[in-house]
């Protein structure tokens, strides 16, 4: 049974979400009966799928109780198909014949002929997999520096349980007029992860905007509000700082960050993440998603560390909650003791959850749940022709939930050009290059057998 404070707490986030996420779960790309009610009528067929980013198949003959039939669409296809598998029914294109099905079209459709004239009533259709977009990719992301200074949080001693829970920070009404930012309360609270030591090499700390005197970092999420963080150059005692800095504290506020301490548990420096520019190589990159465990989320939920997803591109994809996991995370029981089943994140991950009820145990629910570990480096070798970690860069800052792509896109002294709003934030992918990352020492975590236990199942194994 669960205890009535988690209960409550997760009925609290709950409540949070249902309302800002009814379009985007009512959307016809995310809600089942979108698909259409499950056929009863025509002939029982299973289906087989050749996946084609692992050469694996996978097959089935219900759903949810129903028995998969001729007059199944490919829409109610790539419903089944993302329960069994973890791929994301957008990520998913179906093809038979050499030709691909569209969503309204049906199995009988395709095959030309009545199913209960084939031998075993088996149908093989071939599954191309996108990995490309998000929630099979996950960035790179461009890191540009925030102007917030030490002096401009309000801390709380830093002690053991920072390190292990996390913490928040404030920031006045002043501190933000001072960047071009006006508040309609006195002040805004932040909440961090926990704190992690920073091992990159002393000479690779000027990459990706990193101090170089950084001791320690947390990633910094969205603050409660932020739609009420206006920009307001009439508030700024030199109105070029909006170019260089505005845009980025509003990203910060928005959309999260990393922030560094140095020796004496002081800030030292602030970034937040963008969208690289065309050309550009990105400064942190990210491994192929894996499979997230539910038990995890209600061991890490009593913490009160998981928070709403602020980037309308993955949003509309149904992610609702995210999470950062410091480098080597280990996850504790209710008893103190790691669980058996440890995620693998010896540089740190991101967590994506994508429902609402943090204590759901539905499979259909917790199909989509991923995290995705952070790389040492960029994936492939650099290409020519990409822009170098270190050189001025333009900020192309996420669309927000609520619509608002930011006022302008900043990089030094040099606005960016106005993206549209139509562009797909899921696709960060850029050409690969030179980056920073946060790194632990070599000796990193031993490995574990999530990997192959969290998708290792047929229902769970297409990212391995």
């Amino acid at each position: 049974s669960r205890p009535l404070w988690l209960e409550a707490a997760a009925d609290s986030a709950k409540r949070g979400l249902d309302r800002r996420h009814r379009f985007a779960m009512g959307n016809v790309l995310f809600s089942e009966e979108a698909a259409g009610q499950l056929p009863t009528g025509g002939s029982s067929v299973t289906v087989e799928a050749h996946c084609s980013h692992n050469g694996q198949c996978i097959s089935f003959s219900e759903h949810k109780g129903h028995a998969v039939t001729a007059q199944w669409t490919a829409a109610q296809l790539h419903v089944a198909i993302e329960v069994l598998t973890g791929v994301h029914r957008q990520c998913q294109r179906l093809m038979f014949r050499g030709r691909l099905m569209e969503p309204d079209s049906t199995l009988q459709s395709m095959l030309g002929c009545d199913p209960e004239k084939l031998p075993g009533r088996k149908i093989k259709l071939y599954l191309y997999v996108d990995r490309h977009r998000f929630p099979q990719k996950l960035g790179p992301f461009s890191l540009v520096s925030v102007p917030l200074k030490g002096g401009d949080f309000e801390l709380p001693q830093v002690a053991d349980e920072c390190r292990r829970c996390g913490f928040y920070w404030d920031l006045s009404r002043n501190v933000l007029d001072g960047h071009g930012l006006q508040a309609r309360s006195e002040r805004i609270t932040g909440q961090v992860s926990p704190l992690h030591p920073v091992t990159l090499e002393q000479a690779d700390r000027g990459q990706g905007s990193m101090p170089t005197d950084a001791q320690d970092f947390v990633w910094s999420y969205p603050v409660e509000h932020w739609q009420s963080v206006e920009s307001d150059a009439y508030s700024m005692e030199r109105w070029e700082h909006i170019s260089d800095g505005t845009a980025a504290t509003k990203s910060f506020l928005s959309v999260g960050g990393f922030m560094y301490f140095g020796t004496k548990n002081e800030v030292v420096g602030v970034v937040t993440v963008g969208r690289p520019q065309d050309g550009e190589s990105g400064d942190i990159f990210f491994d192929e998603p894996k499979g997230w465990l539910p038990e995890w989320t209600v061991a890490l939920l009593e913490q009160g560390r998981f928070q709403t997803c602020t980037i309308k591109a993955f949003a509309d994809l149904g992610a609702q909650l995210c999470l950062w996991l410091r480098p080597k995370e280990v996850i504790e029981g209710a008893d103190g003791n790691p669980l058996p089943l440890q995620p693998e994140v010896p540089h740190g991950g991101f967590v994506y959850l994508f429902h609402s009820d943090m204590l759901s145990l539905d499979k259909a629910e917790t199909a989509l749940d991923r995290y995705f570990a952070v790389l040492p480096g960029p994936p492939d070798p650099e290409p020519n022709g990409c822009t170098v970690s270190g050189t001025p860069k333009l900020f192309r800052p996420f669309t927000l939930t609520d619509g608002d792509p930011f006022p302008m896109a900043v990089g030094g002294e040099r606005l960016a050009p106005f993206f549209d709003e139509d562009e797909d934030d899921t696709d960060c992918s850029g050409v690969m290059g030179a980056s920073f990352t946060m790194t632990t020492p070599a000796h990193t975590a031993a490995s574990t057998p999530a990997s192959s236990s969290a998708w290792g199942s047929p229902r769970r194994n297409l990212f391995q």
